[in-house]
């Protein structure tokens, strides 16, 4: 067990966060990544976590480098020769026509004297030279910050991130660490193999594209209001908010041992927990009724406090999971140590070489990937000798195939799962949405036709309704074809069956048991003996013994480390309202089955991927948990200041928001003397005597502001398409360039129920009568109902 891009070559000359992590999650796949450092070392060698103490190399390092080999840059240019692919943050020119001049890549094999024992990426690739013509030179992919400056609390600014990410009073709050340069590898990754599939000339990522991925829940809205030609309508803003609605109780709740996080998301959300805290007059009591709830919050949690200072996170968490209910544990990096779920999936590894401790090891299981297995994190320099450019290539590099054409089933809900179909579909793959009738996506969102401001079809009663026009649906829903077909009736499972009979690929992500209570998990395994791809992506995973966790934005950010870093310093923690997690989760779901892709493509066999999404989220924050793990101490909570860096941090202008970081030594500005004279000035004026001083600063940016000005489009970063119920509005571009083009439009989300006929016949061969009698059957063709009409006479009741 080697992992699925076993023999795949790639060069790391990147430092720093994003193109190292980008390396990180490829060398966890399998592959081998040769790190040549500049003189003096990757800076992130030094890079503080928070600014406590800790030993040297940074915990950030040791996460971002561990299972890598160790060279200089004196393998230079000779090692261009020897990879599939660079990973560059603008050390070579940049690569956007013909490939890197050099020579065939044909280098050494994975060999040599051994180091302490296998890397991560397993045992030496060994056998005789692949006879066949030369591969071109290296598919170069470089990321780069996408601004004048490389300050993440800049970039995050920059983006718009700042300006949705904000507490109850509107105060915007930083992301912990690094968070657009954690979710700009990730993407890099993922360009990597896209562009190895595509044959590109070259790729290219920038953390502020990646970054706007972070809030498309919210974006997808903003963007809608601002495209639909009444961007000043309030109406219009809160019909396109969507399912974004406050619904109580959430956030963080002060327990005896800690905080939890309690999720209200679902309607049975709150009978469940009031049968929780054994009050079942709560759900009857006026003040807490849904149209109330949020309006009287804080008297519903003084009612609910002393019933969490009572009890422990596991027993009111182990509560939620026996009654069904949403709620999760805020977890600090030390807690992740010997969380038991966590140990139960083996995401932690020992580490090896230059220093000790445990480091994340990977947020997948497959019975194709190693466990249990150490990870090495090499002294400088410490592989030159192994390192041999010049020596033949055993065998090809493993690389996905082309995916036009390539048959995706999806079975998924919100937002995760669709955002990784939706970038396998702007790959060129056919991907095809399973939903039905009776339990349409949430995401969905209804809507009457009167109220949208768009045609209402001839023969439609303006007072129905339509699951067509969602923002967020119709953002991530891009690129696909849509089916209703119901596995919850016999004739429908069967048709699923032979849906993944012809597919290539299926992406779930729904809870942990959906495929068993629909009775088709035995025929997934069957398939993926045949070759079929699948990944699952349970917020928890579909292993261990907190699998059954419900999976919600915020409950992921509580047990995935970030809640215990976000926020206020003032508070224990906190959780954001962006439903970050998803973000994070899709993208390595892309990730994922590129790699399983191209590990079919070499050996034949097909693989079932388990993700987690809670240990994405881990790797993203994994400089964390090697803090706790080496130094025994959680990272501190910063709020809004760069790590190591007092001058920083985001003040309120007159009329919005500044982000600031001041490295000059000796500098006298504190977040205190800035907001001081900034409060009665306006944010270009801060800006200019800011940046008068030295002090490199942007302003809080505006996603809406953004598009009128046309500062997105110039960017490549919005598209315009036209959908048949929305008309024509503006969507995020996925942040990934091939061969210096941005991904091509996609067509516009399938409407419910739009393609069944289509995708039958020319996936299975169904003939239009057999059709017919499905559709009788209601086994497919299901739609949702249109909701009761109150009557006059009742419409003023409760």
């Amino acid at each position: 067990m080697t992992g699925p891009l076993h023999g795949l070559r790639v060069l790391e000359l990147a430092t720093g966060v994003a193109g190292p992590y980008a390396g990180r999650l490829l060398a966890m796949l399998g592959a081998t990544v040769v790190k040549a450092e500049p003189p003096g070392g990757d800076p992130a060698r030094d890079l503080p976590v928070d600014g406590g103490p800790q030993h040297s190399p940074s915990p950030v390092f040791v996460h971002l480098n561990a299972g890598k080999r160790l060279v200089g840059r004196d393998v230079l240019p000779a090692a261009l020769g020897w990879a599939d692919v660079v990973l560059d943050d603008g050390t070579l020119p940049p690569v956007d026509g013909p490939p890197v001049d050099g020579p065939p890549v044909d280098g050494p094999p994975v060999d040599g004297p051994p180091v302490d024992g296998p890397p991560v990426d397993g045992p030496p690739v060994d056998g005789p030279p692949v006879d066949g013509p030369p591969v071109d030179g290296p598919l170069v992919v470089t990321v780069t910050s996408g601004l004048a400056t490389d300050e993440e609390l800049l970039v995050q600014a920059a983006s718009g991130l700042l300006a949705v990410s904000v507490d109850d009073d509107g105060v915007p709050h930083r992301f912990p660490g690094w968070q657009s340069q954690y979710l700009a590898g990730a993407y890099a990754a993922t360009a990597a193999l896209a562009g190895l599939a595509r044959r590109a000339a070259g790729a290219r990522v920038s953390w502020l594209g990646a970054l706007l991925t972070a809030y498309e829940a919210q974006g997808a809205g903003l963007l809608y209001t601002a495209s639909s030609g009444r961007p000043d309508d309030p109406d219009e803003a809160r019909r396109n908010a969507g399912h974004l609605v406050r619904t109580f109780p959430s956030g963080v709740f002060a327990c005896a041992d800690g905080q939890v996080i309690p999720g209200t998301v679902r309607a049975e959300d709150w009978l469940r927990q009031c049968a929780v805290y054994g009050r079942p007059d709560l759900p009857y009591d006026e003040r807490f009724v849904w149209a109330h709830r949020w309006r009287n919050r804080h008297l519903l949690a003084a009612e609910l406090r002393p019933w969490y200072a009572a009890r422990t996170r596991a027993e009111i968490f182990r509560a939620a999971l026996d009654a069904g209910w949403a709620a999760a544990m805020v977890l600090t990096a030390r807690d992740a140590l010997t969380d038991p779920h966590l140990a139960g999936r083996g995401f932690l590894a020992p580490l090896t070489g230059a220093t000790g401790g445990r480091v994340a090891a990977r947020p997948w299981r497959s019975p194709r990937l190693p466990e249990g297995v150490p990870v090495r994190l090499a002294e400088p320099g410490g592989d030159a000798a192994w390192f041999r450019p010049d020596h033949p290539r055993p065998a090809a590099a493993p690389r996905p195939p082309e995916l036009a054409g390539l048959r995706v089933l999806e079975l998924t809900l919100a937002w995760a799962g669709p955002l990784t179909g939706r970038f396998l579909g702007t790959l060129g793959a056919d991907v095809v949405r399973v939903e039905v009738g009776n339990r349409p996506d949430g995401w969905r969102t209804r809507h009457r036709w009167r109220e949208l401001g768009v045609p209402v079809p001839d023969g439609v009663d303006p007072q129905e309704c339509t699951w067509d026009a969602s923002a967020q649906f119709n953002s991530l829903n891009r690129g696909k074809r849509g089916i209703s077909v119901d596995l919850a009736t016999p004739a429908g499972a069967d048709v699923f069956r032979e849906l993944l009979a012809v597919a290539d690929v299926l992406v779930v992500n729904m809870t942990h048991d959906v495929l068993v209570k629909r009775g088709v998990a035995d025929d997934v395994r069957r398939q993926v003996e045949r070759g079929l791809v699948v990944v699952t992506m349970p917020a928890l995973g579909a292993t261990g013994p907190y699998r059954s966790m419900a999976g919600y934005g915020m409950l992921t950010e509580g047990m995935g480390g970030f809640a215990a870093r976000y926020g206020s310093p003032a508070e224990p923690a906190a959780v954001s309202p962006v439903y970050y997690p998803d973000a994070v989760a899709g993208v390595h779901g892309v990730l994922a089955v590129l790699a399983a892709l191209a590990g079919r493509a070499r050996h034949g066999r097909g693989d079932w991927l388990d993700l987690s999404q809670q240990e994405t989220l881990w790797l993203q924050l994994g400089e964390g948990l090697m803090l706790a793990s080496r130094e025994g101490r959680n990272p501190a909570r910063l709020g809004d200041a760069e790590p190591g860096v007092p001058g920083s941090g985001v003040v309120a202008t007159r009329d919005g928001h500044v982000a600031y970081v001041d490295r000059r030594p000796g500098s006298t500005v504190t977040p205190e003397t800035v907001a001081g004279w900034a409060a009665g000035s306006t944010t270009a004026e801060v800006l200019a005597r800011l940046r008068a001083e030295g002090v490199v600063a942007e302003a809080v940016a505006d996603l809406r502001r953004r598009y009128a000005d046309g500062t997105l489009r110039a960017a490549g970063l919005v598209e315009e398409i036209d959908h048949p119920v929305a008309g024509r509005r503006a969507y995020l571009t996925p942040p990934v360039r091939l061969s210096g083009d941005p991904l091509p439009p996609a067509r516009p989300a399938p409407l419910f129920d739009q393609h069944t006929d289509e995708v039958l016949a020319e996936w299975l061969g169904y003939d239009p009568g057999r059709i017919r009698a499905l559709r009788a059957a209601e086994a497919v063709g299901t739609r949702p109902r249109q909701p009761r009409r109150r009557s006059t006479s009742t419409a003023g009741r409760r």
